[in-house]
């Protein structure tokens, strides 16, 4: 199966040297639960897409450091892929700013988070309560998962297609599926302790005040669920294999 990463962003040079771009992040995230996937990347944000939404099996956005509202011309281009690939059943999965991009494409609204705060570090949410109307592709077992976060931004306005499968009190609308086509979480099953550590610290006295920072890096080691997050975008992703 070819996975299509539509890389919506650079990440800073010093954190590609240590860790990677999250093009090669997620491979390594993904084929350790399916060694069969193979994967070509697409730098969106420079304009460089595919000819359509059949050109690969299924889709990944990456996050990225720009805001889905900002509108740029290649936003406007990637929204037009996502509704084309959601409209023709072709699987695609949306990741922090691909969350958000995901729900602007479908009419839904991104906004700075009501509290002004970032979301950073590890974070938990609760998944719905409603298990009997659960997609195949999640446990029914589970009742809540732990990710690592990064973004100031999230979807404040549910798109009238999605369907809420996931969030916390910060950020309410934190996993949205649509139909069987579409899914997206803001959270990033991706990234490892040490990336997000070193993008505290950098923020630290800048883009986030020390006391938040602070609090941010004592919950950073905390246990998160990468592994099992990973196994429900296979699973998602592998949905008319199964």
């Amino acid at each position: 199966m070819k996975i299509g990463l539509l890389v919506a962003g650079p990440l800073p040079e010093e954190l590609v040297t240590k860790f990677g771009t999250f093009d090669s992040m997620f491979e390594h995230l993904l084929v350790k639960q399916d060694p069969g996937l193979t994967f070509q990347s697409y730098r969106v944000y420079e304009g460089l897409f595919p000819a359509d939404a059949k050109e690969c099996d299924g889709w990944i956005v990456t996050g990225s450091l720009h805001s889905a509202y900002e509108k740029l011309q290649w936003m406007l281009k990637l929204e037009e892929l996502i509704r084309a690939a959601i409209a023709s059943g072709k699987q695609i999965i949306g990741i922090c700013f691909g969350h958000q991009i995901m729900a602007t494409a479908m009419g839904g609204t991104v906004e700075k988070a009501p509290s002004g705060k970032w979301g950073a570090a590890v974070h938990r949410y609760q998944l719905s309560a409603d298990v009997a109307n659960r997609p195949s592709w999640l446990d029914k077992e589970v009742t809540a998962f732990s990710l690592q976060a990064s973004h100031q931004d999230q979807v404040t306005v549910l798109p009238e297609s999605g369907c809420l499968i996931a969030g916390n009190d910060f950020c309410p609308n934190g996993m949205i599926a649509y139909g069987n086509s579409g899914l997206s979480i803001q959270l990033h099953p991706e990234l490892s302790s040490s990336i997000i550590k070193t993008m505290l610290h950098n923020r630290r006295g800048n883009a986030m005040s020390n006391e938040d920072a602070d609090e941010a890096l004592s919950r950073v080691n905390d246990p998160v669920d990468a592994d099992l997050v990973a196994g429900w975008m296979v699973r998602f992703l592998r949905q008319k294999d199964m």
